[in-house]
Formats: structure tokens, C-alpha cells, sequence
């Protein structure tokens, strides 16, 4: 109860903060999710808002996402199915998703060659795909994963060169304020994408996270709860520009 009055708070804090989303001239948008979710709890309103606008819409997944049922051996094909379908949804063509396959639960925990080797991935993404916008969750989204996640992107980054505009969203700082006022203060702006005519997509798409949002098995709960979700139910999404 508390996270959620403390986001509630957080979510009137940022509004007062935020302009409107930029939708510039048609480009090619590039997401860097590190789990199949990720993009469509960040931003899946407004990636068919950017389609509308004309933008080409890429995605790469950069962990497997095994690490959610370790057990499970089937896990990591059946989020790579879930995340088709999702994304489907969303109006992503299957064609412009990309999968790099790191292992789940080890990017905090790579070695220099393990690390570069994922580093020359995302730079070759880069080079070929050459975005004019980035998307990915904060530098300090509070998931070692996701913190990991984008400093092999920003090693990438300076590797390639290129100066795409990068937009960070929060995913589990929605469920640590504290992070969430870090991005919000540490901002030169923060855009605000409002997507009311396009919720249901948005809901459709998380939905078929089954993996994620249905419990897992008998007297088990589900990975992402209610609770969590309900961070991500209004019709709006919040980016952050350092």
C-alpha cells in the first residue's frame, strides 16, 4: 500500500515535471530490452503511437529471460514466443526483433571477455540498424540486470561513435521511489507520453507474458504481481533525458 501512495505521488511529481513526447520526423527507433517484457512495460504505449508517427520500430533482448524459472527448461522459448506475440500486438513487425541470448540473471557477473563479447552485439546492432532514438530502462532502474544491461550499452556506445538520442524508462524504480527521484532529478528533461486510444494494446501485450503474469503452479504466485503491474496500468509513460 505504501509503494503504491508513494508512486502515486511519484507519477504527480512527474507530470508537473514532464513535457509532452517528441515525436519527431520519421525515423528508426531502437529499444534495448534486457528481458522479454521490458519493452512493453517501459513503453509499450508508445511504441504504436511512434508507428503512427511514422518511426521503424526495432527490439533487442538482450538476456535469454531464463532467469525468471530457473528450473525450467522451456522457459526461454516460450518467452521468445511470448515476446512475438506481445509485440505483435503492439504493432512490431516479427522481423524487426532481435535476440541476443544472454544468459538471464548473469549480466552483473561478467567476465571482461563475457562482457566484451555482448558489448561487439549491441555494437553491431547499432552500426546496422544506425537509430536516431534509443530506448531502454534507467541507467538505475534498481534490477541488476537492467543497471548491468545499460552499461553494456554505454560501453557500446562510446565503441560505435554514434550520438542516437537516448531516452531511459523505469520499470522496478517504479517500485523503489527513492530511484525513481534519483532519475527525476538527475534529468535535463523528462517527456511524457500519453496513449489513452492505445491502453488496450498495451494490456494485451502484457498479457501474453504468460510466463510472467500467471502463476507459475500450484501455490505459487506469479513473477510480475498485481501489485507490481499496477505501476504500468495508467494510460501514460515516463521518459528521462540525461
Amino acid at each position: 500500500m505504501a509503494r503504491r501512495v508513494l508512486g502515486s505521488i511519484f507519477r504527480w511529481w512527474l507530470r508537473g515535471r514532464s513535457r509532452q513526447f517528441p515525436f519527431d520526423a520519421a525515423s528508426v527507433t531502437l529499444i534495448f530490452a534486457p528481458h522479454q517484457d521490458d519493452e512493453t512495460l517501459g513503453c509499450g504505449g508508445l511504441i504504436p503511437l511512434l508507428i503512427e508517427a511514422g518511426h521503424q520500430v526495432r527490439i533487442t533482448y538482450i538476456t535469454d529471460g531464463s532467469g525468471s524459472h530457473p528450473d525450467d527448461p522451456t522457459v526461454a522459448g516460450r518467452r521468445r514466443a511470448e515476446a512475438l506475440a506481445a509485440t505483435t500486438q503492439l504493432g512490431v513487425s516479427p522481423e524487426h526483433l532481435e535476440f541476443l541470448d544472454a544468459r538471464d540473471g548473469s549480466l552483473a557477473w561478467l567476465n571482461e571477455q563475457e562482457a566484451m563479447r555482448i558489448v561487439a552485439q549491441i555494437s553491431s546492432t547499432l552500426n546496422r540498424v544506425q537509430p536516431t532514438l534509443v530506448l531502454l530502462p534507467c541507467r538505475a532502474d534498481g534490477s541488476s540486470e537492467h543497471d548491468a544491461a545499460f552499461t553494456l550499452f554505454d560501453r557500446a556506445l562510446t565503441a560505435t561513435g554514434r550520438h542516437p538520442r537516448v531516452l531511459e524508462f523505469p520499470i522496478w524504480s517504479w517500485w523503489n521511489p527513492l530511484l525513481l527521484r534519483r532519475s527525476l532529478r538527475s534529468s535535463r528533461r523528462i517527456w511524457r507520453a500519453s496513449f489513452p486510444g492505445h491502453a488496450a494494446k498495451k494490456r494485451h501485450a502484457l498479457s501474453a507474458y504468460v510466463t510472467q503474469v500467471k502463476p507459475a503452479g500450484a501455490g505459487q504466485g506469479p513473477v510480475l504481481t498485481p501489485a507490481f503491474l499496477s505501476f504500468f496500468a495508467a494510460a501514460e509513460e515516463f521518459f528521462f533525458e540525461h
